[in-house]
């Protein structure tokens, strides 16, 4: 039987949607309901069945609960978001045509091509749609200025919070502070396999499948087990500990390359 419609009801279920950051369309594709359904929902001339619920639930981990009380949180699990993705490198698009990211200037160095990716307030929206080609369709683009062509795929985050922050002198250049940019290369799986060259960057951008998407130091890493422990320059180690996960559960990892205040 369809849950019992009301305004407060529509209003939640639209909220979902503006909150995992896509429109109708997208929304329903990824939840593999149709555009109509959800249009019809949202405007209150459909009520909301329980297929449309679970539906949302498998697709975006939403908490049904809360779409029908407004009790709870909206998502289950809700992951943290250490970092918040703005900017992809890796966009086939170009400056003149001819298959490159880069633009020569007049002295000499080169503009790097990014296009932006929009991101709403909740990490679930890049940690499903990174993989599809389709996520990074029709987007605004703006450029870095870089000193040579750069190989890889890159991608520029936004630093949230005080998890790589410490006033210890000794550690203190190595802080990320709360709004910082960061830009990460992305190190392909394959090689996960090898030792990591932790020593060589200060920070890394750590996308996991659960646990969100942090900005961690990468302290130890176990070959033979798959895992890694990560470390936050935060010397609250109540709020911040050291934590040992199985490379499995991560989606993607950047040592980050490059900081920018802004």
């Amino acid at each position: 039987m369809p849950v019992n419609q009301d305004e407060n009801l529509s209003q939640r279920f639209k909220e979902v949607r503006k909150t995992i950051g896509l429109g109708q369309a997208e929304f329903a594709k990824r939840a593999n309901i149709s555009q109509s359904q959800v249009s019809s929902v949202e405007n209150g001339s459909r009520n909301i069945t329980p297929a449309i619920l679970i539906a949302l639930e498998d697709a975006y981990n939403v908490n049904r609960k809360w779409v029908e009380t407004g009790e709870g949180e909206m998502f289950f699990n809700k992951p943290r978001l250490e970092a918040e993705p703005l900017h992809l490198a890796s966009d086939p698009n170009d400056f003149d045509n001819d298959g490159s990211r880069f633009e020569e200037l007049a002295d000499g160095t080169l503009r790097m091509r990014i296009p932006v990716i929009p991101y709403k307030a909740h990490a679930q929206g890049y940690l499903r749609g990174f993989a599809d080609p389709e996520y990074y369709e029709d987007l605004s683009v703006i450029s870095i200025d870089v000193f040579k062509q750069h190989k890889g795929h890159y991608l520029a985050f936004e630093v949230k919070g005080e998890s790589m922050t410490t006033l210890e002198p000794e550690h203190f250049r190595q802080s990320i502070f709360d709004g910082v940019i960061v830009v990460g290369r992305e190190l392909s799986k394959h090689q996960w396999k090898y030792k990591l060259h932790t020593h060589n960057y200060d920070a890394w951008v750590i996308v996991h499948n659960t646990k969100g998407i942090l900005i961690k130091q990468i302290i130890d890493q176990n070959i033979d087990e798959g895992l890694i422990t990560i470390h936050s320059l935060n010397p609250d180690k109540v709020a911040y500990p050291d934590e040992v996960l199985f490379l499995d559960d991560i989606e993607q990892i950047f040592n980050v390359v490059k900081k920018i205040d802004q």
